[in-house]
């Protein structure tokens, strides 16, 4: 475990600690590929990214999930892995949930509307129809990477998808990440594309059997 982090994972709940996560989440996926599809001038894109963050860890991935994270001593945080769990309503439920994040989504996107739906579509489009949790986003702020931080919010997470023998979800936007992510039992499903091109991975995780 690096010095840098308490060991301790935490799930945040109130308003303030969902926008710390976003902020770490901003600073993680600052040159993510598919991030700068969406956003491909790099200044307008560093921008965006915070309001992105808070308005679908806000109003999104909070309420169907959980915001896991681990913080330096100081209590920022450094390590966020963002959950949808397997209890996600209906469409009713979903168009809600889309109407009260969508002037922050909408902000955040800006002149890039129709690109971030592009995308968005292009994930639904390989997503489980099952239950299953999904790992919608994994990141680690650039100065705390390659310390096991990641590893750490994963072992933390399945343990629990385990415990319910749910499968789990996840597309991975770097190459050198999909190893990572065989290690804890996903399985690459299919390999994609965005509409420039830039390379996917849908990854599949069976539920365990007790």
């Amino acid at each position: 475990m690096t010095s840098q982090a308490q060991s301790e994972v935490r799930t945040a709940a109130t308003t303030r600690e969902l926008d710390a996560c976003a902020r770490t989440l901003a600073s993680a996926f600052a040159d993510d590929p598919l991030m700068s599809v969406i956003w491909p001038d790099t200044d307008r894109r560093h921008a965006a990214l915070p309001r992105y963050f808070t308005a679908s860890l806000r109003y999104e991935h909070s309420r169907i999930g959980v915001v896991d994270h681990l913080t330096d001593p100081t209590g920022r945080p450094i390590a966020v892995a963002a959950w949808d769990g397997p209890d996600r309503g209906g469409t009713l439920a979903g168009l809600g949930r889309t109407l009260r994040g969508a002037p922050r989504t909408v902000s955040a996107l800006g002149g890039r509307l129709v690109a971030g739906l592009d995308v968005r579509r292009r994930l639904d489009a390989h997503a489980p129809t099952g239950r299953h949790w999904t790992l919608v986003n994994l990141g680690v702020t650039p100065a705390a990477q390659k310390s096991g931080l990641a590893r750490i919010l994963l072992d933390h997470r399945l343990a629990s998808v385990d415990a319910d023998e749910h499968p789990a979800h996840l597309v991975c936007t770097r190459a050198e990440n999909v190893a990572l992510y065989r290690r804890f039992e996903f399985d690459v499903s299919e390999e994609f594309a965005l509409v420039d091109g830039t390379p996917l991975w849908s990854m599949d995780r069976p539920p365990a059997h007790r």
